[in-house]
């Protein structure tokens, strides 16, 4: 039995999400400002004022629906942060969920994470650059955590990191209560990075404005396979302005268009990519 099967034998998502219905039953409120209070210990905790929108506890419950795996296509600015930490405050009450693991494509997106998740109480490992930065305290920390001597641990990476063997030998030491959180998942869909994703962890969740992969279906399957398909509700540009979850704007698309040169460029640079494509299909069938 893997270790999603095991962890689902442990979770009542029916009750959990009855909870969920119930305590948010009559919150319609935004978020409200930029106050925020801190809880003891850094274990996740919903700030008193933030409070879901309706999309958001919709995408949660059909997270929940789906068994704890899934991804969240809403866009950009419309709040896919906040709501996979809600997700992980409401695991973290229900279930004791003792890990929340977040990877991002870029260092920036690293730091806009920390700020959030400190919003929710969280004091998150940054493990990215050099790995004499974060090891000693990712290896420490998870310890703590297989030793009951910590609640919760918090750690955001990098893609890059991810792939790294430093991080890839700690993987193992992970808890079956821990939760994968891919940012801008769309990313992970390449065949180094999607292999990386750690499949000892059964709580997934990939955010993305746009999952599929262009003119790469086979990257977006092995994509959505690990993390789950697509839940409802999608949330489009357009969905986000209706709701007022983003201010109104104009949208001018401008194209360009390529030099001779550089057309010339473009198409060679493609056909070695299809060759490359070919070679990794027949190798992969020849290891299949």
């Amino acid at each position: 039995m893997d270790e999603y099967n095991q962890i689902n034998l442990t979770i009542d998502w029916h009750q959990l999400i009855k909870d969920y219905q119930q305590k948010f039953s009559h919150n319609r409120v935004r978020e409200k400002n930029k106050s925020y209070q801190l809880f003891p210990q850094a274990t996740p905790q919903t700030p008193q004022t933030i409070r879901l929108r309706d999309y958001q506890q919709e995408a949660v419950i059909n997270w929940f629906k789906n068994k704890g795996r899934g991804t969240l296509k809403m866009a950009t600015g419309s709040g896919k942060t906040i709501t996979a930490l809600a997700i992980a405050t409401e695991l973290y009450d229900k279930i004791k969920l003792q890990v929340l693991l977040i990877i991002c494509p870029y260092r920036h997106l690293v730091v806009q994470w920390q700020k959030e998740c400190i919003k929710f109480n969280l004091n998150p490992i940054l493990a990215f650059e050099s790995v004499y930065n974060w090891q000693s305290e990712l290896s420490t920390e998870l310890y703590n955590i297989q030793s009951n001597q910590q609640p919760f641990l918090t750690i955001i990476t990098t893609n890059s990191t991810l792939i790294n063997q430093g991080f890839q030998a700690q993987i193992r030491f992970f808890p079956e209560k821990t939760l994968i959180v891919g940012d801008e998942a769309h990313h992970l869909g390449s065949p180094r990075l999607e292999s990386s994703l750690p499949r000892n962890i059964g709580l997934r969740l990939a955010l993305s404005a746009t999952p599929e992969r262009y003119f790469d279906e086979e990257g977006t399957d092995a994509l959505l396979d690990y993390f789950g398909q697509v839940i409802k509700p999608e949330f489009t540009l357009a969905d986000a302005i209706k709701k007022q979850a983003l201010v109104p704007y104009l949208y001018y698309p401008i194209f360009v268009k390529l030099t001779e040169s550089e057309a010339f460029n473009y198409a060679k640079l493609t056909q070695r990519i299809g060759w490359a494509l070919g070679k990794m299909r027949i190798l992969k069938i020849m290891i299949t």
